[in-house]
């Protein structure tokens, strides 16, 4: 009985995981379709669902920052509408272009934030970490999911300058990546060992990079569209 539920969670989350894949890809597509028709409130509302999107991921992963992620992504989608559609309903109601610039220059420098940032924060952290010690896997820390899955994270051992250190690679995966007594090189700080140096994942990295150059090319047709309204 228990196998059947886990089961059943299983194919839950998997079906939720695709739904919210399709939902983002179909709404970078969107952005670039209505930026190319200028349509400016309808690539706001698209840009807002993927922060909904990443919005609800984290919440369901009980994380602080999804519920800010899902009151701008609700934002983007509300006041935007309601700039645009309100003068149906409300008299002597007047359209102000403050909000879809500050918009679209925020999604300008999102774009621009993504693609630098993380590489450059990744490269200071790698400078820092020269020192290459052999640790060892002793153990793993494991993490119940919402769906009944258990991921793990490796615990390492290492010795540096005759005194040991633990550290906890946090980042979880369905499989073990080690054995447990397997050896690995490390990068540390010499000056600070506790501190570790992981390279993130390629898959990680050109994720980021794609949602980056996203925002950036979306935000700037978006921000020469609304100047072209002026």
């Amino acid at each position: 009985m228990k196998e059947e539920t886990k089961e059943k969670f299983l194919f839950h989350d998997t079906v939720i995981s695709w739904a919210c894949i399709i939902w983002a890809v179909a709404s970078i597509i969107l952005m670039f379709y209505f930026t190319g028709l200028n349509q400016v409130t309808f690539t706001i509302m698209t840009f807002g669902q993927l922060f909904l999107i990443f919005g609800l991921i984290l919440i369901c992963k009980k994380q602080t920052a999804g519920g800010v992620l899902t009151v701008t992504g609700l934002s983007l989608i509300i006041i935007p509408a309601i700039n645009e559609w309100a003068p149906l309903f409300v008299d002597n109601y007047s359209t102000n272009l403050l909000l879809p610039i500050l918009i679209t220059v925020g999604m300008i420098l999102i774009g621009l934030c993504m693609m630098i940032v993380p590489g450059v924060l990744e490269n200071m952290a790698e400078r820092k970490c020269k020192v290459i010690v052999n640790a060892e896997c002793i153990d793993y820390k494991e993490l119940t999911q919402n769906d009944g899955s258990t991921v793990y994270a490796p615990i390492y051992k290492y010795t540096y300058n005759s005194k040991e250190y633990i550290k906890i690679r946090e980042k979880y995966s369905v499989n073990k990546a080690n054995t447990i007594g397997s050896m690995v090189e490390l990068k540390i700080n010499e000056k600070n060992p506790e501190e570790v140096y992981f390279e993130a994942t390629k898959a990680s990295k050109m994720l980021i990079y794609i949602f980056g150059i996203s925002f950036f090319i979306s935000g700037l047709g978006m921000f020469i569209t609304v100047l072209a309204e002026l």
